[in-house]
């Protein structure tokens, strides 16, 4: 290619400057390249770790049942131990006194009475809960006198400062009426 100036000489351009000759230089090439590369090497690492982030949250997702799970067992493993305790607590003073009073508790039950559940803690007391065939005559009002003969043997009250009916549930089952009761003892302030 040949090229032809013709300005005069005074007003000819020797050489092309260096800001016009800039974008042809190795330096140039370098600050392009640098501003390509940056944003590619930052955003690698950000995209890797937003994706291991959502690996995480997808596990932590799947654990949660599993944690749920775990939590509920670590309660009923305290509720458990807090119940031996009570137990080996009330056991200590006297290993033969319990025996005694679940003795009584079958000796004074009427006729016609069963129980559903006996629970002991330390903090709530003894739960009694169970069933009675409603009756007429003069068995009639076998829960009140279960109550009562309990109060009456002083050996059963000991480790208790009250014995009360908490509730009554009348339920028809076929042709047999049934009364459902829960009776709450109350431990006393120091169990003997």
């Amino acid at each position: 290619m040949l090229t032809i100036n013709l300005l005069p000489e005074s007003a000819r351009k020797v050489s092309p400057s260096t800001v016009e000759q800039f974008h042809r230089t190795p330096l140039m090439w370098i600050a392009v390249a640098g501003m390509v590369t940056l944003p590619l090497l930052l955003f690698v690492p950000l995209h890797l770790r937003r994706h291991r982030l959502q690996q995480l949250q997808a596990t932590i997702s799947l654990l949660e049942p599993k944690k749920a799970r775990v939590e509920t067992l670590q309660r009923s493993l305290q509720q458990l131990q807090a119940q031996e305790q009570a137990f080996r607590g009330l056991g200590a003073a006297g290993e033969g006194r319990w025996s005694r009073r679940l003795n009584t508790l079958s000796r004074v039950t009427p006729e016609g009475i069963w129980y559903t559940e006996l629970e002991l803690e330390a903090n709530r007391g003894l739960l009694i809960q169970g069933s009675a065939v409603e009756q007429t005559g003069p068995e009639r009002g076998s829960i009140a006198r279960l109550v009562h003969d309990l109060k009456g043997d002083a050996d059963f009250m000991a480790p208790f400062k009250d014995l009360q009916i908490e509730s009554l549930k009348r339920v028809q089952e076929a042709d047999q009426e049934i009364v459902q009761f829960t009776l709450t003892a109350m431990m006393a302030e120091e169990p003997k």
